[in-house]
């Protein structure tokens, strides 16, 4: 606690500074204002603000006169003085206090250097963030001890938010750096994508060409071959396509054309495409009775194609049923399977992309992992959620929503 002595009014100066550091400023406009409101406070005629940056000292601002650089090194000892004791030292006292000889020459330099009277450390949480200094005050009046005591009551409270404000800003500069990084990343993937697309088309339409047979008769097992081709590419260039949907979607950059639907027909052209094994049955419990619901019918074509790919996948026999229900203002779909569920202490990390329940060298099921999180960034661009309920050997239940009124869409829509 600092004491308070007479000649300042601590309780307006406490609600004039409260006010200041409610507004949003940017760095420079606050530093700007706070080094103002100490000038104005004690009646400073100038005053610099000098903040530390890694392992210097940088002037940020100046009011009274023109910026300057100044020279850290003939000023350490000062330096070292305030992180010591925590409080403002006057030019005065060191010409005439010999407390200070030791730093007597070091602090002349830095007053010189700064055209100042007095020095005001703001220190938080044992680091020297930077320093306040102040000319001569208006009418040439003297810095007495109680303008010190004020001076150190300010350094404190304008330490606290000036701390605050250095890691507001750090984090800012460092989302703006993740932006740039995932934009990076998004455009190397869709450079990445239209150089393989190229010539996998080609790749494909060899293939069938071969398939066709229209060079020539092939035998049975060069069938096998063009058609193991075939697959191969087709599978490269849906991975491909999944990549180019998950970096856009990353870095924001992939829109929506929302209209309104019905999903039985939608699913119903799926059932052709999924790779169901001959033991497993596909059961679809929709209708033209279930509420329609608004998105991107690409979209949500890709929703279900990636659950129900991962359903098949990991359900070498059984059933893989969907069904929905009306929740409220969504609806509620549900993608379940009788196959070989989910451990547990696995069911937080399936929506990571690239990750296998049974990763490894030797995993057993085919695929980049990135199937449920890419469903599960398209459900919540459309504003819905995805989450699953599973048990090992009891196969597995994928529950998600899609809005059935177009105001949410919109509005996630703005905000993309």
């Amino acid at each position: 606690m600092f004491f308070k002595p007479k000649g300042y009014d601590y309780e307006e100066l406490a609600k004039k500074f409260s006010h200041l550091v409610a507004k949003y400023f940017s760095p420079d406009e606050f530093y700007l204002h706070i080094l103002r409101f100490v000038m104005e406070s004690v009646g400073s005629e100038g005053g610099s603000l000098v903040l530390k940056e890694k392992e210097t000292y940088t002037v940020k601002q100046c009011l009274g006169w023109e910026s300057f650089a100044f020279r850290m090194e003939e000023c350490l000892g000062l330096i070292h003085w305030l992180k010591k004791n925590h409080c403002a030292i006057t030019r005065q006292q060191l010409l005439e206090d010999p407390h200070f000889a030791p730093i007597k020459t070091t602090g002349l330099n830095f007053f010189i250097q700064f055209q100042g009277e007095v020095s005001l450390p703001l220190y938080a949480h044992g680091e020297l963030l930077g320093l306040v200094t102040l000319a001569a005050k208006k009418g040439s009046k003297p810095y007495t001890p109680a303008c010190l005591t004020l001076l150190n009551w300010l350094g404190a409270q304008i330490s606290m938010h000036l701390q605050n404000n250095l890691l507001k800003e750090a984090i800012r500069l460092q989302t703006l750096e993740l932006e740039g990084v995932k934009d990076l990343k998004s455009q190397i993937v869709s450079n990445l994508s239209h150089e393989l697309r190229t010539p996998l088309t080609g790749v494909i339409g060899f293939a069938e060409l071969l398939a066709e047979e229209i060079d020539g008769p092939l035998n049975n097992e060069q069938k096998r071959h063009v058609t193991q081709i075939q697959n191969g590419a087709e599978r490269l260039l849906k991975i491909l396509s999944a990549l180019v949907d998950l970096a856009q979607l990353e870095a924001g950059n992939l829109p929506l054309h929302v209209q309104q639907f019905h999903l039985a027909p939608l699913v119903a052209s799926l059932s052709d495409e999924i790779p169901l094994n001959s033991e497993t049955a596909l059961k679809i419990v929709l209708d033209h009775a279930t509420p329609r619901i608004y998105g991107d019918i690409n979209l949500v074509r890709q929703i279900f194609k990636h659950l129900l790919d991962n359903a098949a996948k990991y359900t070498p026999k059984g059933e893989v049923q969907i069904s929905a229900d009306k929740k409220g203002e969504m609806l509620e779909v549900c993608v379940a399977d009788t196959g070989i569920g989910i451990a547990e202490d696995k069911l937080t990390r399936i929506f990571d992309g690239f990750y296998q329940v049974n990763g490894g060298l030797t995993r057993e099921f085919q695929g980049p992992g990135i199937g449920l999180s890419l469903s599960k960034k398209l459900i919540e661009l459309h504003g819905g959620r995805l989450w699953v309920k599973s048990m090992p050997g009891r196969g597995s239940r994928f529950f998600f929503t899609l809005p059935l009124k177009p105001v949410v869409i919109k509005h996630r829509e703005l905000a993309a």
